[in-house]
């Protein structure tokens, strides 16, 4: 008996958000930006399965800062000689 295996159709998963396919994204790219901007999740098909998502930008994040005061405090071991002289002297050394 000759059984030939069958691709099982493919369905979308359950997930927040909407599922589009490429063409219809490139039809509203715009439009998909502004709802994931408002805080939905859209995935993106190709041939019917999900390769790409948006999700809005997580903009409740701080900006790095630096503190300087504690960079200045810390002390840099070996640090007799400044980093053109050293690299010369590596130079010179390897003939």
């Amino acid at each position: 008996m000759d059984m030939k295996r069958r691709k099982k159709p493919f369905v979308y998963p359950v997930e927040k958000g909407r599922v589009v396919s490429v063409r219809e994204a490139k039809a509203q790219l715009s439009a998909l930006i502004g709802r994931a901007g408002t805080g939905e999740s859209i995935t993106i098909a190709w041939h019917g399965r999900p390769r790409a998502r948006l999700v809005p930008i997580d903009e409740t994040r701080r900006k790095f800062k630096v503190d300087r005061a504690w960079l200045k405090s810390m002390k840099v071991q070996g640090a007799g000689e400044r980093s053109e002289v050293m690299v010369r002297n590596d130079r010179d050394a390897r003939g």
